[in-house]
């Protein structure tokens, strides 16, 4: 028993390893980039191509109004300017909606309010339905929770100044990232995706991905990549990869920002990032082999493995914590021989990486960068807790278990409660590993075996926190009110 555990153990801190060596490649380029500044002058569109805005919506009450009134404001002659609002809300949102388009087509402008007659494909089936009837050259997409600025179409629209351009993605910003320590630490996770991974790759020439929403697409290269698809949970990633695969290139503008609304409860950011994971592994499944068919470069195709299969570390992440008594026991009570923990010692070499990046992502965004660095804490110890959620979706995703869309509800500023129907067991697993991971920390801290205790306490906290934040919102949402985030199944 002992041989299979030091032997289970041992692969998953090679597993770790592997991709957490990725952050040293990603700080070779910030340094080797660093210096070539990027020439982020706005250029002056000559012309005013036609352009279609999609909205895919549901059920977001809270938000529309604020959604459709920043996209009207945008700065962009009306007769180049379509506003699809592609509306698959089962609400109030329905008569909402209708209102706020009769309003604003009485002042002029091109606005339709498209209904299917089902949530066929959700968000992917909405914009393929739209995209079939769009009149515009160009299409923007923006998601309910996001603000984009006036300027967002002159400004994207003239980086297509080449006949390969496909796409511009915008960095995303935060509307509410001060309102817990939650959204602080999803603040700096988003943060670091967009400053650091989105930037690096995009200047080292590897395949970055539309994030769904914050950007503008030449119809033409959605058509040519074969629309949208419904058969993954991350239609976006999807659809990025495949275009590329085409030969079209997608731009990122890091200096151009679209604020948006984090989740503000423990449960929907888990749902959020459950769909993110399981979509992730889908694309994977999907498009890797035909990656590393095609005749990309070998640090293109690296970059791509890694992009499409890196939350594979949270099921490494999780098995490390269950192993992390037996380990220490072994340890302390000399049942293992000293020269495997100085073999294992090599391996934490890759637990720096993820920090310095998180660091630099803050340190090149925000003036005021240093009172942001002691939330990093929370995006490592959350990222550890959650690893039980994300575990179950990597293995939903390779079993092909039907996809189940839980959409990830909006406040937009308004102070209500959260009823989430999960029907999970989920946190309740969270909260025994946290626990189980906490008297770890309490044998660690009595053995002395300081150098465990940082990892043993992430570990913890981030367990600990997920699963007990998301037992109270289930326990207030016993309560009745509305449903504000349901399960459906395709």
């Amino acid at each position: 028993m002992i041989g299979i555990i030091l032997f289970t153990y041992t692969i998953i801190l090679i597993i770790l390893f592997a991709y957490s060596f990725h952050p040293y490649i990603l700080l070779y380029y910030y340094f080797k980039y660093k210096s070539r500044k990027i020439n982020n002058d706005t250029k002056k569109l000559i012309s005013f191509p036609g352009v279609t805005v999609q909205l895919p919506i549901y059920n977001e009450k809270y938000v529309i109004g604020r959604l459709l009134k920043s996209v009207l404001s945008m700065e962009y002659p009306r007769e180049k300017l379509e506003v699809q609002i592609l509306d698959d809300s089962d609400d109030e949102t329905i008569v909402i909606v209708a209102n706020l388009v009769e309003k604003y087509q009485k002042e002029g402008y091109d606005l339709k309010h498209l209904r299917r007659n089902s949530r066929k494909g959700f968000k992917a089936g909405a914009l393929q339905y739209g995209l079939e009837r769009a009149k515009g050259d160009y299409i923007a997409i923006f998601d309910a929770d996001f603000v984009p600025p006036t300027d967002f179409l002159k400004n994207l629209l003239s980086e297509f100044d080449a006949t390969n351009i496909g796409g511009v993605q915008a960095r995303w910003g935060h509307l509410n990232p001060d309102e817990s320590f939650l959204t602080k630490a999803q603040a700096i996770g988003l943060d670091n995706h967009f400053a650091m991974e989105q930037e690096l790759r995009y200047r080292a020439n590897c395949f970055i991905n539309f994030n769904g929403t914050c950007g503008i697409w030449l119809k033409k290269a959605i058509v040519e990549a074969g629309g949208w698809h419904s058969d993954t949970l991350a239609e976006d990633l999807d659809l990025s990869y495949r275009v590329q695969l085409q030969g079209w290139q997608i731009k990122y503008r890091r200096d151009f920002i679209v604020p948006g609304e984090l989740p503000a409860s423990a449960n929907c950011f888990r749902i959020q990032q459950n769909r993110w994971t399981k979509g992730t592994i889908q694309v994977a499944r999907k498009l890797l082999p035909e990656v590393l068919k095609s005749n990309l470069r070998p640090v293109a195709k690296y970059e791509a493995i890694v992009h499409l299969t890196g939350h594979i570390n949270f099921i490494a992440m999780l098995f490390l914590a269950i192993f992390s008594f037996p380990i220490v026991y072994f340890k302390v009570e000399h049942i293992v021989s000293d020269t495997y923990y100085i073999f294992a010692s090599f391996f934490t070499i890759g637990a720096f990486g993820y920090p310095i990046l998180y660091f630099l992502s803050q340190k090149e965004s925000y003036p005021d960068y240093k009172r942001r660095i002691p939330y990093i804490i929370g995006v490592i110890a959350y990222s550890m807790g959650l690893s039980v959620s994300n575990s179950k979706a990597i293995i939903d995703a390779f079993l092909k278990k039907g996809n189940i869309f839980t959409r990830t509800p909006k406040s937009g500023g308004t102070n209500y409660t959260y009823r989430i129907e999960t029907k999970s067991l989920v946190p309740i697993i969270e909260v025994i590993v946290g626990i189980y991971v906490f008297l770890a920390l309490l044998y660690v801290i009595i053995n002395f075996q300081l150098i465990l205790i940082p990892f043993l306490l992430f570990y913890s906290l981030g367990f600990l926190s997920l699963g007990l934040s998301s037992i109270k919102d289930e326990i207030i949402a016993l309560r009745p009110q509305e449903v504000l985030c349901s399960r459906e199944s395709s």
